[in-house]
């Protein structure tokens, strides 16, 4: 190798690592920047859950956070409505299913037990046709002998 490629080399080495020192110094950059901004974000809804508590208790009023309350308050009381919502069916669901075995002890047939019935009787019905079939090619093999 003569000198001019030794050069070219030790450059080109040169420049790729520089080029991945600030690549590590931006992105280390890059990724403190985001930790900031998460806690930044985690004060910010500290702060707005406080205010709606203090607006909820009459401590503070504001009229241009007047309108955000109001649609935190219906928020709220749509959460909580779905949230009974799904309390009421687990409920129901719950009654339903522990009525179904009370005053019988007899084994009730639902759409999916008789699924995996029917399945069970078709996989006998299989192995005994190919039982049969089995059977047939034995006797016609000891016949054409």
């Amino acid at each position: 190798m003569d000198i001019e490629n030794k050069e070219w080399f030790k450059n080109t080495f040169e420049k790729s690592k520089e080029g991945v020192v600030k690549f590590t110094r931006i992105s280390r950059l890059r990724i403190e920047i985001a930790s900031i901004k998460k806690k930044a974000d985690e004060r910010f809804e500290s702060l707005g859950k406080k205010t709606f508590q203090l607006m909820k208790d009459n401590e503070i009023e504001h009229d241009f956070l007047s309108d955000d309350y109001k649609s935190l308050e219906k928020l709220d009381s749509k959460l909580a409505e779905l949230e009974n919502q799904i309390e009421e069916l687990k409920k129901r669901e719950e009654e339903e299913f522990t009525s179904s075995f009370s005053g019988s002890s007899e084994f009730v047939k639902t759409d999916a037990n008789r699924d995996f019935a029917d399945e069970d009787t078709a996989k006998d019905t299989d192995v005994s046709k190919s039982q049969t079939e089995d059977d047939d090619e034995k006797k016609d093999k000891s016949d054409t002998k």
